[in-house]
């Protein structure tokens, strides 16, 4: 009896360990592959998995739960909050800078009075300084520049992501 259960258990362990050996590897149809459609302002891109038209979101969960592909899908979201950011400088920016310019962009002002015995006008030009209005110019220009690169970065990012993810399955 003792000889058949040994014999038993020692099957059932090699069966485990050469069950154990056996790599399995993901199915191809797994990829997420990026369909752009439409043209212009009317353009976009469908996810598709499998053959499968998937949600941004569904992608989004998929690319978080790897972890490779998540610090770069975490990388591009941080990008993309710091684009909206500069965004709202630049219209800060832009604003006060018109303000700037509005506020020293004043006309000579013309004043009755003689001149030389007679009577005429004589032009008083006002203090129009618009150094404040060229630095918040340069730094709207700035922040405009700071937007692209995160823009930029956001979307090479975010094609990482998609690689490193893909990569699992080649």
């Amino acid at each position: 009896m003792k000889k058949h259960l040994f014999i038993l258990m020692l099957l059932a362990l090699s069966i485990s360990v050469s069950y154990a050996q056996d790599v399995k590897k993901p199915q191809p149809d797994s990829l997420i592959k990026v369909i752009p459609y439409g043209e212009g302002r009317y353009s976009g891109y469908l996810y598709t998995i499998g053959g499968k038209l998937q949600t941004r979101e569904d992608v989004q969960v998929r690319l978080m739960a790897y972890a490779p592909s998540a610090v770069e899908f975490k990388a591009a979201r941080r990008n993309v909050a710091w684009s909206f950011a500069f965004v709202g400088a630049t219209a800060i920016a832009s604003t006060g800078a018109l303000i700037e310019f509005h506020n020293n962009s004043k006309p000579p002002v013309a004043t009755a009075a003689f001149v030389n015995g007679e009577p005429g006008f004589t032009y008083t030009y006002p203090n129009n300084n618009k150094t404040g209005a060229y630095i918040l110019t340069a730094a709207a220009i700035g922040f405009i520049g700071a937007e692209i690169t995160t823009w930029v970065n956001a979307a090479i990012h975010t094609r990482n992501a998609l690689n490193l993810y893909n990569k699992q399955y080649e």
